[in-house]
């Protein structure tokens, strides 16, 4: 009786701890919950509003509305947003396929390699993001570094053309946010314990084998985090498409730009192909999430049932 009494203070004690921790985290951070939320939700707020209004010459009549929602629904811009999703699937896969080796070699060399490496990922961060654009511009222009080493080589007979094009838009994607895939990736292979895969091996296991059995189950997280760190803003880009493509391509992100720019500026259909562009966002991202979850919460199930 003494006993279960005890346990009921201790089980007691330790909920109540736990509240307070719980308690003084959202003390701390309700300023910048608050802050995020407030200038968040007002510019959303906006744009909805905008979106249902007519458009004027310059700015917007205070009419309702749904003629954008309409135009956008129609499948005009079908192909825009097909552009746009396929440049950042494209650009999200060649950044695993690129970043998992050198996050992997990074979390595998010794500490003063491990820390000159990852200099090395960060330096471009420390560059103009125009700068280094218009740097790739030049390197693969007509007359630039990649064509005349290749005309001195003998490997090719005339310039490539590959400024303007589609290849120059991912090739440009990748190298921007390619960081953005190495660094979770690395985070999360850091805390890996190697000696698993020995004991995969032990127990029978190839080299191939024991990546995918161990090492990539265990990376999950990472692979997850860094394919949304570059799928979201691929998804949206338009200094890189802009500087590095073509009229003929045209991304989501120059079609909501040219709707404000140009004369009349159409406001509400900005406005409502952003709406739409966060929709599809927010859908893939929890789409994403749940088959995550569920996929982690099979896996435990999995090992107390193995247990």
């Amino acid at each position: 009786m003494n006993n279960s009494i005890q346990s009921y203070k201790a089980s007691v004690l330790e909920q109540r701890s736990i509240n307070n921790k719980n308690l003084q985290s959202w003390l701390l951070s309700a300023p910048s919950l608050f802050w995020l939320t407030l200038f968040f939700s007002i510019p959303y707020f906006i744009v909805v509003i905008y979106s249902l209004l007519v458009p004027g010459i310059y700015e917007v009549k205070f009419q309702f509305s749904l003629q954008a929602f309409r135009e956008v629904l129609s499948g005009v811009y079908f192909k825009p947003f097909f552009l746009s999703f396929r440049l950042a699937l494209f650009t999200t896969v060649i950044c695993i396929l690129l970043g998992y080796p050198v996050a992997y070699l990074i979390a595998r060399s010794s500490e003063k390699w491990k820390n000159f490496l990852l200099v090395l990922i960060i330096i471009p961060f420390w560059t103009n993001f125009i700068i280094r654009i218009f740097s790739w511009r030049i390197f693969l222009s007509s007359g630039g570094v990649l064509n005349d080493v290749l005309l001195k080589l003998g490997l090719i007979n005339s310039p490539l053309e590959i400024i303007r094009t589609d290849l120059a838009v991912i090739i440009v994607m990748v190298y921007v946010y390619l960081p953005y895939m190495i660094l979770p990736l690395y985070s999360v292979i850091e805390k890996i314990d190697f000696t698993l895969l020995d004991a995969a091996m032990d127990l029978g296991a190839n080299e191939r084998k024991a990546f995918f059995k161990v090492t990539l189950p265990l990376t999950s997280e990472g692979l997850f985090a860094g394919s949304i760190l570059v799928f979201i803003p691929a998804l949206g880009a338009y200094i890189i498409p802009q500087l590095m493509g073509n009229q003929n391509s045209l991304y989501i992100g120059q079609v909501i730009t040219y709707k404000i720019k140009n004369i009349p500026r159409n406001w509400p259909m900005a406005s409502a192909l952003s709406i739409v562009m966060l929709i599809l966002i927010a859908a893939i991202l929890l789409t994403a999430y749940s088959l995550y979850i569920r996929k982690v919460s099979r896996k435990r199930y999995e090992i107390r049932q193995n247990i």
